[in-house]
């Protein structure tokens, strides 16, 4: 058997540039990584800013009600986030773990919101609840902020 020695040369080349190719995919991925998820973290820090907003004037803005389409901008957020998580799911990163706490935490306030606005009346008992939630959320995410500093 006999091995052509410029096909195994520029078989050689391919793998030497197939390898670059990926540590150069890897080292963008983990900046854009940093990128996406500070990205996320204040799209849903600042939504859950917006709900609680929401939440203090019981769902009604210059007299009329908060209506179902307009809550609809949460749940995209939401969904956006999951999928951002779900891509990165083998990622073993604190900021990781604390963001996808984080997730949870906003899915369980845009329920309890969402419900809320859809009551009778006004409740200052669960009002108070739905802005402790906020609270939550708001200390979740600057973790998942110092996280990402710490990480880089």
């Amino acid at each position: 058997m006999r091995i052509d020695c410029r096909r195994a040369g520029i078989c050689r080349l391919a793998s030497i540039l197939l390898a670059a190719a990926a540590i150069f995919a890897a080292s963008c991925y983990s900046s854009d990584y940093k990128k996406e998820i500070a990205a996320n973290t204040d799209l849903i820090s600042g939504l859950s800013n917006k709900l609680a907003d929401y939440c203090r004037v019981q769902f009604k803005i210059n007299g009329r009600e908060v209506s179902s389409e307009e809550m609809g901008e949460f749940y995209y957020a939401l969904k956006k986030a999951r999928a951002f998580s779900d891509m990165t799911k083998g990622e073993t990163r604190q900021s990781h773990r604390d963001f996808d706490k984080l997730l949870e935490q906003y899915a369980q306030f845009v329920r309890a919101a969402d419900q809320y606005r859809l009551s009778p009346a006004p409740d200052a008992e669960k009002t108070a609840t739905l802005l402790k939630q906020h609270e939550d959320i708001e200390k979740s995410a600057d973790r998942v902020r110092q996280d990402v500093q710490s990480e880089s």
